[in-house]
């Protein structure tokens, strides 16, 4: 079921609008409970990859997020992050009987009981989700890393601090993205705006961005930039507080084909 996230990002990009809707699931798993999760989420892929064809949404992927077990701020990071997109809000608000779908799609493959027992598990392993509803604003080009690189999400939550930001993001990040791309680091960027979040999650948040870069990419500022960079990185960074920042594997994808 593990796929290359570079493969999966392409796709993402044929079927990209701007009026696109996400919904983020950060979820933390109840201990003890990480192969119930994986079962879980395999059982979903099939239902999920049935919706996409109904046309009840766009596109469904689920994250690992990777942590540093020696960091006690990294270790309270959720375990998993699950994007659903949507073409609009019309869509999104379709109703769905869940259950009904997804006998429908193990019909012939799945004894009755045993169907039974595998819902029934998908509530008790979840310890905690958290949910964010954002819009897509922006995104670069798609360019996919050289043969052999192995490709990361980078999965970032800002707070806008001005009114500036959300043109610092897309009219001067945007651009050093890019070249990041055209010199072969970087494979992809988006920008999204948050319009809506659950009561227990994070409420600074107004914006998240998600890169796919070279896992073995290091950072570096050996060329001097202009005075003219200086003062925008200055200003940009001024324009913008990460609250969030979850480096992720993909394990699970699909998406609409046109």
């Amino acid at each position: 079921m593990k796929k290359q996230i570079l493969s999966i990002i392409f796709i993402l990009t044929s079927t990209i609008s701007f009026s696109q809707l996400i919904s983020y699931e950060a979820i933390w798993v109840n201990d003890g409970m990480e192969e119930e999760y994986i079962s879980v989420e395999e059982l979903w892929s099939e239902v999920k990859k049935q919706a996409i064809a109904d046309d009840i949404q766009d596109f469904w992927v689920v994250f690992k997020v990777e942590k540093d077990s020696t960091n006690p701020e990294s270790i309270k990071k959720p375990d998993y992050i699950v994007f659903n997109g949507f073409k609009d809000d019309e869509q999104r608000k379709k109703e769905t009987n869940w259950k009904e779908l997804a006998m429908k799609v193990y019909k012939g493959k799945m004894s009755k009981r045993k169907f039974e027992k595998a819902w029934e598990k998908t509530p008790t392993v979840r310890k905690e989700t958290k949910t964010f509803l954002v819009e897509r604003l922006d995104n670069s080009i798609w360019s996919p890393l050289a043969e052999g690189k192995e490709g990361r999400a980078l999965f970032n939550g800002f707070k806008a601090l001005n009114e500036d930001y959300e043109n610092f993001e897309m009219e001067y990040f945007k651009e050093n993205h890019n070249k990041q791309i055209e010199a072969g680091s970087r494979a992809w960027w988006e920008f999204n705006k948050v319009i809506s979040r659950s009561k227990n999650a994070n409420q600074d948040v107004t914006h998240f961005t998600m890169d796919v870069i070279d896992a073995n990419f290091q950072w570096s500022n050996d060329n001097e930039p202009s005075f003219t960079d200086k003062m925008m990185s200055k200003y940009g960074v001024a324009s913008r507080e990460r609250i969030i920042g979850d480096r992720m594997m993909m394990l699970y994808s699909h998406f609409q084909q046109n």
